[in-house]
């Protein structure tokens, strides 16, 4: 070895270790950052516990104390319900910002979710009765004990599905000799309208409520008429369900005016208290509710102007961009941190076998007709398959069931989209090296792809610390700071041991996917388009490996907009919106793999390493129900 070269191999360890060591120092930056933004700089207490159901089911929670609540200064609180498939971190901002104002949040782990308890199918899918409204109501005695909680102020609210728990929460609330629960609001969920005999019915009695009406939703507010019309989402203010609901469970026909009026409260005299019914119409989709500013401000203001909010702030006036700005550096700063352990541990004697070589720069591109016609045929081929294979999964039903095993019903679709696209992958890029990259001095080794067993073992011992060193960053940012790393839907928490076993099920799905992108970007791939920067060439391929799921998701809303009826030309009216959720990962594990790739000599390592963060991403967050059920085509 030369002593230039050597000089370069130290400069190269050297250079990752002086990046691992910052980018260390950048994600306890965030986690700080971001911790106290959630604290509010300290007037926020948040601590996590747990309760349980009548039936003996674990609701884990999260408890946001304002500084000024105690046993003398008693508050109002409020019990926020999350969404279908995410868990109670991901609503943080809705518990940070009404804490700010006074309010004593908890934000409870539906069960099936996050850290409650994952029970049998027959309770969780049972009468509400049973699982206490998923367990929202277990959380409802628990805030009400609280010694520093006002008892006769306690509001409950969620998102989607969190909304209905609210919903069915009221229900047992009503069976009370005594009720808890003031005031209510629903945020992107429909309201109840009619009481068990299907007669229009106040079933809110004198409680303040709220809803969150998103015009763009393809979940709820979709309603028939009494004479049998029915009546789209967007139309929803005009249903006769909409005059009922704020003629306080009157006839639809006496309601006065053509349609509920936005931003108008409807008020009436019931059993001695004025209560009130107001709507806010948003021009958005159902999930924006989780990431937008917009549901936060109109749950703030509604609960201050129904309760006696401790410390008044307008809705509008929030924090949670930054929390969310340093969450998502936060997760880049890990994923750098993981890169840069990679490039350190290859410069350690045991792993230098696996130090990067030639084969870690890009290769000329293509000089001949042929080379480009397989580069770009085969690039475009990816992306359509993507496109297809994701509408045809929907179409027959694939994935839309849960099994012992496999117990995630998002998880099937993402894992089933995975293992398709992996699948394909391996096969165009095994196909262009049979048919043109062999014949033109491509070689097995030369691609990284046939190394020594002692090699592979120790790219999966690599693998396995990077690994526990991201899952020890993330267990500093949630028992520390009470965060995490994430963006909208994905994002790197703790994973509850009741979810392991879930993990390993579908980690042999995204490890084929992280394992054909990797060999396709590193190896059959891995060239210049022209003369670009090596940035430039991987926002390319970012971009092109996104396209599949923003089109699709572009299109389906577009439409959806115009016709107010969710297309089904992808398979299925749920189709789009699956894809948005993948839309913002993609490119991040395209470069994520490329930049790993960089320090060390083969794609085994950023392959298998990216398709576990996926697995993680993915099962950490998502409802877990352990029984075959088969939902049947959408």
């Amino acid at each position: 070895m030369s002593a230039t070269h050597r000089l370069r191999e130290y400069t190269r360890g050297k250079t990752s270790i002086i990046g691992m060591i910052a980018a260390l120092i950048a994600a306890i930056i965030c986690m700080s950052l971001s911790g106290l933004v959630l604290r509010d700089a300290g007037n926020i207490t948040v601590f996590d516990d747990a309760t349980s159901t009548s039936a003996g089911a674990k609701v884990a929670l999260r408890v946001y104390k304002p500084a000024g609540a105690s046993d003398e200064a008693k508050a109002p609180a409020i019990v926020f319900a999350h969404g279908l498939s995410t868990n109670k971190e991901s609503y943080a901002q809705y518990g940070m910002e009404l804490a700010k104002r006074g309010f004593v949040v908890v934000t409870p782990d539906l069960i099936n979710h996050g850290s409650s308890d994952v029970r049998p199918q027959s309770e969780f899918l049972g009468p509400y009765t049973d699982n206490e409204a998923y367990g929202m109501y277990a959380a409802v005695r628990y805030v009400k004990d609280l010694p520093y909680v006002q008892s006769d102020q306690i509001g409950v609210a969620g998102h989607s599905v969190g909304g209905q728990a609210a919903n069915n929460a009221v229900r047992l609330d009503n069976e009370e000799a005594t009720q808890s629960i003031q005031a209510v609001y629903l945020v992107s969920s429909e309201p109840v309208y009619k009481d068990q005999d299907q007669e229009w019915a106040n079933v809110y009695g004198n409680r303040d409520v709220g809803v969150y009406y998103t015009t763009y939703d393809h979940v709820y507010f979709t309603t028939v008429n009494a004479d049998g019309t029915p009546v789209k989402a967007a139309d929803w203010l005009t249903s006769d369900s909409a005059k009922s609901l704020f003629s306080f469970g009157d006839d639809p026909a006496d309601f006065a005016g053509d349609q509920v009026v936005p931003g108008q409260w409807y008020e009436r005299e019931i059993d001695g208290r004025t209560a009130v019914r107001e709507v806010t119409q948003a021009n958005e989709i159902h999930p924006q509710a989780q990431d937008g500013d917009g549901a936060v401000a109109a749950v703030c203001d509604f609960f201050q102007a129904s309760f006696e909010a401790p410390r008044y702030r307008l809705g509008a006036n929030q924090t949670v961009r930054w929390y969310q700005l340093f969450n998502v550096l936060g997760l880049f700063a890990v994923l750098a941190f993981a890169i840069n352990l990679i490039g350190s541990l290859t410069h350690l004697k045991l792993f230098a076998s696996l130090r990067a070589g030639e084969n870690a720069s890009l290769a000329p591109p293509p000089a001949d007709r042929p080379g480009k016609i397989w580069f770009w045929g085969l690039t475009i081929a990816n992306c359509a398959f993507a496109f297809v294979s994701i509408s045809l999964i929907f179409k027959f039903g694939l994935g839309y069931f849960n099994t012992q095993v496999l117990a995630q019903q998002p998880s099937n679709i993402y894992a089933f989209w995975a293992l398709a696209n992996g699948l394909f992958m391996f096969l165009t890029s095994f196909v262009s090296y049979r048919l043109y990259a062999r014949k033109h001095g491509a070689t097995m080794r030369s691609w990284g792809l046939r190394i020594p067993w002692r090699d592979f073992g120790k790219s999966l011992l690599v693998v396995v610390i990077a690994l526990l060193g991201i899952l020890a960053m993330v267990e500093l940012a949630n028992r520390v700071f009470r965060t995490d790393f994430r963006y909208y839907l994905w994002g790197l928490r703790d994973v509850p041991m009741q979810v392991w076993p879930t993990f390993l099920a579908y980690l042999p799905f995204f490890l084929v996917f992280g394992l054909s992108v990797s060999i396709a970007l590193n190896s059959a791939y891995h060239c210049r388009i022209a003369h670009e920067k090596e940035w430039v060439n991987d926002l390319f391929f970012a971009v092109m490996n996104m396209v599949p799921a923003l089109l699709i998701t572009v299109i389906g809303y577009w439409i959806f907009a115009q016709t107010k009826v969710a297309p089904t030309i992808f398979g299925s009216n749920y189709t789009f919106t699956y894809t948005i959720n993948a839309i913002p990962v993609f490119p991040v594990i395209v470069v994520f793999i490329r930049r790993a790739f960089k320090r060390c000599n083969n794609p085994y390592i950023p392959g298998l390493l990216a398709g576990a963060l996926m697995c993680w991403f993915q099962t950490a967050c998502s409802v877990t129900i352990h029984a075959f059920m088969y939902f049947g085509m959408l």
